[in-house]
């Protein structure tokens, strides 16, 4: 599968092969950065030890509120390339969690997710550990 690089940074045209046999009716395939995020959220949101991705809730509501980016989009960064995308994870960890082996856990989520459902070759995940959370505290 070869990637096609747009002139827009944010979208990446994906083919079957590279000599376009099976693309339908001619067309593009295009994927946004968006659902790569999107992707990468929902990759990482089942993991033990993660508990949420970074970001303060009460500046997300205020941002929201004046139409600024969303959480979820302020805490993964896609970066197309002309043919692989390069993903930054930021994510809130459980304490006591062993930071190294969670992070290479999101790593693999990540790549094996965006892989399976886009086909595109991830170059690169930066996992970014902001902060750590006692989950244990806020259940009693």
């Amino acid at each position: 599968m070869a990637l096609k690089h747009s002139k827009s940074n944010a979208v990446t045209n994906l083919y079957q092969n590279e000599n376009e046999e099976n693309s339908s009716a001619g067309g593009e395939i295009k994927v946004h950065e968006s659902v790569i995020a999107t992707i990468v959220r929902r990759s990482i949101s089942d993991i033990e030890g993660v508990a949420r991705l970074a970001g303060s809730t009460i500046l997300d509501n205020i941002a929201e509120i004046v139409g600024s980016k969303k959480l979820q989009d302020r805490a993964i960064n896609v970066i197309m390339g002309a043919d692989s995308v390069e993903i930054d994870v930021k994510i809130i960890a459980e304490y006591g969690v062993h930071l190294p082996t969670l992070a290479v856990a999101v790593q693999g989520a990540v790549i094996n997710q965006v892989k399976e459902l886009t086909g595109m070759p991830v170059s690169k995940v930066n996992v970014i550990i902001q902060g750590l959370e006692d989950t244990d505290k806020e259940q009693n």
